[in-house]
């Protein structure tokens, strides 16, 4: 094995800390996919805005992009358990189509989400809100983009969806994220400092 594959396994080898995020985020995110927590009811046409994607944004800003993406991949999974018909509807039939706009935006939002934070890292308040915004638009335009530009989710229904949806879902982030983040990264630092006292 030589320099280069052996730095690409050490960066994909997880801590026992990064499997914890992933296992605490993902159960939170089958928690909030299969109660009444994960949906805010509003008046359009999907009747529900989602704070599903929260958990995601907050394991990728704490333990990377992977464990972002794998608990990304946990709520694809739950969403696609309870609504693949829809999925499907909106797809025209076509199932690639629907596994790609239901898994892809998902496992992106805390990849990005990481991305986001780590750009802005030295002022962590700006940089959790808008790590928050980006996981946000990567989740809700990510799904109905893919849906309504290759499928046939109904273009009319695009501008209630998101004019409804993203602020509510955006403040909801920016209210959640940000002092999550705090609260966790300040516990982390004690943590350490603790440790080497």
């Amino acid at each position: 094995m030589n320099a280069d594959s052996t730095s690409l396994f050490n960066r994909l080898q997880l801590s026992t800390y990064d499997l914890a995020v992933a296992g605490i985020f993902g159960a939170l995110s089958i928690v909030l996919a299969f109660t009444p927590l994960g949906l805010i009811p509003v008046p359009n046409p999907t009747e529900a805005a989602t704070s599903l994607h929260l958990p995601a944004i907050v394991a990728g800003i704490l333990a990377g992009p992977i464990v972002g993406g794998m608990v990304g991949l946990v709520l694809a999974l739950s969403t696609w358990f309870l609504y693949s018909a829809t999925f499907v509807l909106f797809a025209d039939g076509n199932l690639p189509l629907a596994l790609l706009a239901a898994f892809l935006p998902r496992i992106l939002i805390g990849v990005l989400s990481y991305y986001a934070y780590r750009l802005l890292r030295r002022w962590p308040a700006l940089a959790a809100g808008v790590a928050g915004l980006v996981g946000t638009v990567t989740n809700t335009a990510g799904v109905l983009g893919l849906l309504g530009w290759l499928g046939t989710f109904p273009t009319a229904l695009l501008v209630p969806v998101f004019t409804m949806n993203v602020p509510i879902e955006i403040g909801l982030a920016l209210v959640v994220i940000i002092p999550v983040i705090g609260a966790l990264k300040a516990v982390s630092r004690g943590r350490i400092a603790a440790a080497q006292d």
